[in-house]
């Protein structure tokens, strides 16, 4: 029987070895159309050209990076040349049918592979943020947080839904939605975190309570550093003289860029190494407008001296001269550059800051961290008022304050002059200015502070559990325990004292004071079974977001996979696109020989391929 079942010697061994020489012919032509589809759409590129020819100079990068793989294998080489330009009615996997049932594949196994991790990981937060795309339509992106198998966590796009509304109660349906198609259990949900809005942060009817109302446990984390540029907006608008500062910074801008004579003239005085090119600022980033306060700070002399070229310029008309005369006596003047150090220092520390806080890696004891040490540090710069004044006094020259005649106070005639306090020149600036937007900072900073300590405060103990008493350990447990009663058996407990103990005896130079440092220890010295709750108490935590930052680098992704070029895309081909591109690290990792059998087994092609 077994010779007879054997292929050697059967009267159909010829066509058995035909349809297996078939079968290996196609699947070496798939995995080159996979490689090229998967390498295309994890950059973010477009597949499809003016044509879709092979030998056309129109045609786009998936054409294109067939022929050039072509050019070096010669089995690519000898297919194209037969079936490369056939039309339809002839199977050839060289078309656009077929890359896109690629990218759908592709697509769905990634999203897959996200939920699957999700599930694994059990506890999870979301992330969630909207944008209008290219053609008008809001785009609100998913994001999932969760702590990985490594112990590190890691956030994942899921997909973009269309116009799903701005209201709160729109928004949580969508929210429930995406949850339940994907079977994802709302009561693991631990942390969710989005932007300072109304519809999203609302106490009592914004997105986090509807979320809240279907998970307690859902502890919401207004964006860390979305918060932080909302402190130096208010800053910003605290008084006239921060309003005209940063008018002033775009209007040098504005002026420079107007004409390309007036740019060039500037960059030709721009000659030494610390020069930098004049920035324009930006509404929603920050860091744009560091790099403009930067950019005066460093050029000022070479401004000054293209100012009074174009004044001198004879040729020049009377209305490039006036600005020019009008940004000059700004910049004469010791109160504007006061400002522009002061600024200066201060958005070069918000700045990193606001960086060190959109790291994927963050957790909310960093993030209280950062922050009172902004606040001390704006303390100390509240003291420091002599040194700026000297410092700009020596740039600049400018040795006196501008004098402004003030306002006499009606008096009426049962009150006398006599108590009224005039302020003038050095102390005018200092008390209601320099004094004021300091204060503002100092006022806004400690108010969001309040805020992450008050949801730091169940977990916090973990952080410095060395630090404290035995007693005082078994009670923070027993709290953080009874809060989370069906995550944390009873013996959480004695898993903390014993877990402190252990901890008092490392050596100093290993760290404890992050959840990042002690889930490592976890991991690195195998204890995950000896404190199981204690492992579970860190992830829960380690899953809460700081920021909703990848929900904002997604929009990113969204305005390059839907381009003016590609406005008319639809929503499935969007979401298969951005997940792809956005998660390349799992795209790339996505096995050839995989896609090709779903691809066989999802559709009755013509060929034979399993």
């Amino acid at each position: 029987m077994k010779k007879r079942g054997s292929e050697v010697g059967r009267i159909d061994h010829q066509l058995i070895l035909q349809v297996q020489t078939e079968t290996n012919y196609w699947k070496e032509v798939l995995t080159r159309v996979v490689a090229v589809v998967k390498s295309l759409s994890s950059r973010g590129l477009a597949m499809r050209g003016h044509d879709d020819k092979f030998g056309s100079t129109h045609s786009g990068n998936f054409v294109m990076s067939l022929e050039l793989i072509a050019e070096f294998d010669p089995f690519l080489k000898n297919h194209i040349s037969k079936f490369g330009n056939k039309g339809k009615g002839t199977t050839s996997y060289l078309s656009f049918t077929v890359f896109e049932q690629f990218i759908e594949i592709m697509g769905e196994k990634v999203k897959k592979t996200i939920v699957n991790e999700i599930k694994n990981a059990k506890y999870f937060s979301i992330i969630v943020d909207s944008t209008p795309d290219i053609s008008h339509t809001d785009q609100l992106a998913f994001i999932f947080r969760y702590v990985s198998n490594n112990g590190e966590p890691v956030e994942r796009f899921l997909k973009f839904l269309a116009n799903s509304g701005h209201k709160s109660k729109d928004l949580a349906d969508a929210v429930f939605m995406v949850l339940e198609e994907n079977e994802i259990d709302i009561n693991n949900c631990r942390g969710q975190s989005y932007d300072n809005a109304s519809n999203m942060s609302g106490v009592y009817s914004g997105l986090q309570a509807r979320i809240k109302e279907a998970c307690l446990h859902a502890v919401y984390v207004p964006c860390a550093a979305h918060s932080l540029n909302l402190v130096g907006e208010c800053a910003a608008d605290c008084c006239i003289y921060a309003n005209e500062f940063f008018n002033f910074l775009q209007n040098i801008y504005s002026f420079f860029s107007a004409s390309t004579y007036r740019w060039e003239v500037l960059d030709h005085c721009l000659s030494k190494p610390e020069n930098v090119t004049v920035k324009r600022l930006s509404d929603t980033r920050w860091a744009a407008r560091y790099e403009a306060c930067l950019s005066l700070s460093r050029n000022w002399n070479e401004i000054l001296k293209v100012l009074n070229i174009f004044i001198d310029n004879p040729t020049e008309n009377s209305k490039t001269k006036c600005e020019c005369k009008g940004l000059l006596k700004k910049m004469n003047s010791l109160e504007m550059g006061i400002l522009v150090s002061v600024w200066n220092d201060i958005l070069e520390r918000f700045n990193i800051i606001s960086k060190k806080l959109q790291n994927v890696h963050i957790d909310l004891t960093i993030v209280i961290t950062l922050y009172k040490s902004l606040i001390n540090y704006i303390m100390d710069l509240r003291n420091s008022f002599s040194y700026y004044e000297k410092l700009v006094m020596e740039k600049t020259g400018i040795i006196e304050y501008k004098f402004s005649r003030t306002k006499k106070r009606k008096i009426p005639f049962d009150e006398s002059s006599q108590g009224d306090i005039k302020l003038e020149g050095k102390n005018l600036f200092k008390i209601n200015t320099f004094f004021i937007i300091l204060d503002s900072l100092h006022t806004e900073l400690r108010k969001r502070l309040d805020s992450y300590e008050k949801i730091n405060t169940s977990f916090g103990f973990l952080f410095n559990i060395t630090e404290l008493s035995v007693l005082e350990v078994r009670q923070k447990s027993g709290e953080l325990q009874k809060q989370y009663s069906q995550d944390l058996d009873i013996s959480f407990m004695n898993e903390c004292i014993h877990f402190r103990a252990y901890l008092k005896d490392l050596p100093e130079s290993i760290s404890t004071k992050s959840v990042l440092d002690l889930c490592k220890i976890m991991k690195d010295d195998n204890l995950l079974d000896i404190y199981p709750y204690v492992n579970i108490a860190l992830r829960m935590f380690l899953c809460v977001p700081a920021s909703n930052t990848s929900a904002e680098r997604s929009f990113s992704t969204l305005k390059r996979v839907k381009s003016y070029l590609r406005s008319s895309m639809n929503d499935d081909r969007l979401n298969s696109l951005a997940i792809l591109n956005i998660e390349s690290q799992l795209t790339t990792a996505l096995n050839y020989y995989e896609i090709i059998e779903d691809f066989a087994r999802s559709k009755a092609l013509r060929k034979i391929l399993i």
